[in-house]
């Protein structure tokens, strides 16, 4: 286990070249460099303006929908690990029980989450009119 850990921080020392980048001047922003400006200019072309930035209430919208997705990646964990927990059972009533309590509380879970959004998109659209993302 030492090994590795020695391995990877000498690793990190040794390559660290390749990750550099040259020094940054007054002309760069933190756009620039590695392609970037070529990704900038694709998107001025296709009508995106790279150096707006996002409102308020975008914002949070953007995170109101990152944490709820979020969410719902959590109920599918769970889902799957009730479901494991049925089939490893072997019959026995106490680990199907419980495992069906998992599944019942992932599927309450779920209707909690669904609910949230639905009263977030709702609010939101109300309060700015901006659309869900």
């Amino acid at each position: 286990m030492k090994k590795i850990i020695v391995i990877s921080v000498l690793s990190l020392f040794l390559f660290n070249n390749v990750l550099a980048q040259e020094e940054p001047t007054a002309t760069h922003s933190p756009n620039t460099g590695f392609g970037f400006n070529k990704v900038n200019d694709l998107a001025k072309q296709a009508g995106y303006d790279p150096d707006n930035q996002p409102t308020l209430d975008e914002r949070i919208s953007n995170f109101i929908s990152i944490f709820l997705s979020l969410l719902g990646v959590i109920f599918l964990g769970l889902m799957i690990y009730g479901g494991y927990n049925w089939m490893t059972a072997a019959g026995d009533e106490q680990k199907v029980d419980k495992a069906k309590n998992t599944i019942r509380s992932a599927i309450i879970g779920l209707i909690i989450v669904i609910a949230a959004y639905a009263i977030s998109v709702f609010v939101i659209t109300r309060l700015w009119g901006v659309g869900a993302t």
